[in-house]
């Protein structure tokens, strides 16, 4: 099934025949076998779902011609992201609909005929309760929202550890209804950095149909060159930025209180001195120093890939999270402040172990 672009990336239901057969036939079940080839969160009062549907409702539509300049992205080539995939929830209806609407919420991943690879936040409401899977379809074979095929999905699988309070194992596995046979575009799947190998370094890529400069959306899939930091590097920056956040806020609620000066320098030293690392061993963070090539709400479970010796692609992260500064209506795009990805590796195991059990 494919379906059309309505006002805001709201899109409808409708039919196309698939007529293209694509390479998948030799794909095992796990793909990683066969080598086969951040991100703000949304505000605490409402799902990634309810969100993205909101933001998406009442944002601008943007071409990728217009976009590419903006968060240092550039509009993807045809065919170029055969893995990637996008999320899509069905929304609310309304008094004037006609026939159901759906929306993109999240990115994914291929990762073998019948299994997608993305973050745990986006299955999850605040109350922490699991997306159903029949509210979850998935579009392939398409660089453009609207077009390719929408897919069923069968089963939601979010790790068993998944945190939501520090967002530490952020992974998911949606189980397709049916496997990837027939397609209106391009598909294949993406291997995935093993277990056990060292935090990948160097430049990577990013891409995503998320947020961009000014809080506008694109219909088109973009990508973005990033490097990826240490987690070090990482840490300090946030760190930095918790503690300006912090000082704000104590300067605000004194002057509201009329709270000593002296007694609020004592709880800012008290605070800052006792901060610990944003990040655990499962995450790695990327992006560029001067915060303008990031991932941004919207590219959520999508991949961080990196392009090895022998020119393919390698899966190394899953966009997860991102910091602001306290009070912002930007999510995205600051100083020091780089994304955050979920380090693929160390799930490369609890995957196999999940497709081959379901």
């Amino acid at each position: 099934m494919a379906f059309t672009a309505l006002q805001a990336r709201i899109v409808r239901l409708g039919v196309l025949a698939t007529s293209l057969m694509v390479g998948l036939s030799a794909m095992p079940v796990l793909a990683q076998e066969a080598g086969l080839s951040g991100i703000a969160m949304p505000q605490s009062d409402g799902s990634v779902m309810s969100y993205m549907y909101h933001r998406r409702m009442s944002g601008e539509k943007i071409d990728g011609e217009t976009a590419s300049r903006v968060f240092g992205g550039r509009k993807a080539q045809d065919g170029a992201w055969p893995s990637q995939v996008a999320l899509i929830g069905k929304a609310p209806p309304r008094p004037d609909q006609q026939g159901d609407e759906y929306f993109q919420f999240c990115g994914g991943s291929i990762i073998a005929r019948q299994w997608i690879l993305t973050a745990a936040h986006c299955v999850f409401d605040p109350e922490g309760k699991q997306t159903p899977a029949t509210d979850i379809l998935v579009q392939t074979g398409s660089n453009s929202l609207g077009k390719g095929d929408l897919r069923a999905v069968a089963a939601v699988f979010p790790h068993e550890n998944y945190d939501p309070a520090v967002i530490d194992n952020d992974v998911a596995l949606l189980k397709l209804a049916e496997p990837i046979g027939q397609s209106a575009g391009p598909v294949g799947a993406i291997s995935i950095l093993p277990a056990g190998s060292p935090p990948p370094q160097g430049p990577g890529m990013v891409i995503g149909w998320g947020f961009m400069e000014e809080g506008k959306l694109p219909n088109d899939l973009m990508e973005t060159d990033i490097d990826i930091v240490s987690n070090a590097t990482c840490n300090k920056g946030m760190a930095e930025q918790t503690k300006r956040d912090i000082g704000s806020f104590l300067l605000g609620m004194g002057k509201q209180n009329r709270i000593p000066q002296e007694r609020l320098e004592e709880a800012y030293k008290i605070v800052t001195d006792n901060l610990g690392p944003s990040l655990t061993d499962n995450m790695i963070c990327a992006g560029v120093a001067n915060g303008s090539k990031t991932a941004c709400n919207g590219d959520s479970g999508g991949p961080l890939l990196v392009r090895q010796a022998d020119g393919r692609w390698l899966q190394v992260g899953i966009v997860s999270w991102g910091r602001f500064p306290l009070g912002s209506a930007q999510h995205c795009g600051f100083p020091e402040l780089y994304g955050v990805y979920t380090r693929a590796s160390n799930y490369y195991d609890w995957i196999a172990a999940k497709i081959r059990q379901n």
